[in-house]
């Protein structure tokens, strides 16, 4: 076994590990529950009745559920079981028909030009390979089959940011692999064959450390870690993340990515 697929195993090991033993904070209430990025970024995209889309890495299954009313016929996967099974529970409840299915984004169990929409919403930054997960979301998607994206980010080339919001969210989170650049997600596609036709950078207010650190399985010497980092951040960080207090507590604003390709 390669490096590489090792580095994989042990990624999506650490990311079951974590949404299995976090999900039930996930489930009371989650950031991705507001789908406001969802509505921008299809706002000039027409979902027709009867496409088919997969989202990968569903997770408590909110863009899944956000498809499914637009009338698509979807497939939601996930790596975790415990997630999986909340997003079931909810779609049985709001009788939305979804088929969930329990696999890896780095490696999809479905046939070539299966989906006219593969959708990622919030979660590539867990996945050990993210190229790999490009390339497969391309290899599934029909002819000119759209792939979204959306993740968190900082600006192109602000790599002091991209720095520090990345050390937090490794110690927030042991299962955080890493953000990426707007102009690497486009590299990505590129290379797998999707050609990016819009992007849009949406912020988001990080207003709740309680449930930030609830959420992540963040220990009390990491919460501590991650206050510290707040309190030394440089000047150029705090510009770009609009990081600073309120009542005592730490806020800063997440940027989210929201990418669209065609695949050619």
């Amino acid at each position: 076994m390669s490096k590489t697929e090792n580095n994989i195993i042990e990624s999506q090991q650490r990311s079951r590990s974590h949404f299995s033993s976090c999900a039930s904070y996930y489930q009371k209430g989650h950031i991705l529950k507001n789908t406001e990025d969802l509505e921008k970024t299809f706002e000039d995209i027409k979902l027709q009745k009867g496409m088919k889309a997969l989202d990968i890495a569903t997770g408590n299954g909110y863009t899944a559920f956000f498809l499914a009313e637009h009338g698509l016929e979807v497939t939601a996967c996930d790596i975790t079981e415990n997630m999986l099974e909340g997003a079931k529970k909810t779609a049985i409840e709001k009788n939305y028909d979804i088929k969930f299915v329990l696999h890896s984004a780095e490696k999809l169990p479905y046939p070539n030009e299966s989906f006219d929409l593969v959708c990622c919403r919030y979660a590539a930054h867990h996945f050990g390979d993210q190229k790999a997960f490009v390339r497969e979301s391309a290899r599934v998607l029909k002819k000119n089959g759209l792939f979204v994206l959306i993740d968190g980010t900082v600006p192109n080339g602000a790599s002091e940011a991209y720095e520090w919001l990345d050390r937090v969210e490794k110690l927030r989170d042991f299962s955080h692999v890493g953000y990426r650049f707007e102009s690497e997600w486009k590299e990505y596609c590129r290379e797998a064959g999707l050609e990016p036709v819009k992007s849009l950078f949406i912020p988001f207010k990080q207003d709740d450390i309680e449930w930030y650190f609830r959420s992540g399985g963040t220990s009390v010497e990491n919460q501590q870690a991650i206050y510290k980092m707040v309190q030394e951040a440089s000047e150029r960080v705090k510009k770009v993340l609009k990081i600073g207090w309120e009542d005592g507590k730490p806020v800063w604003w997440w940027i989210k990515l929201a990418l669209v390709a065609r695949k050619t």
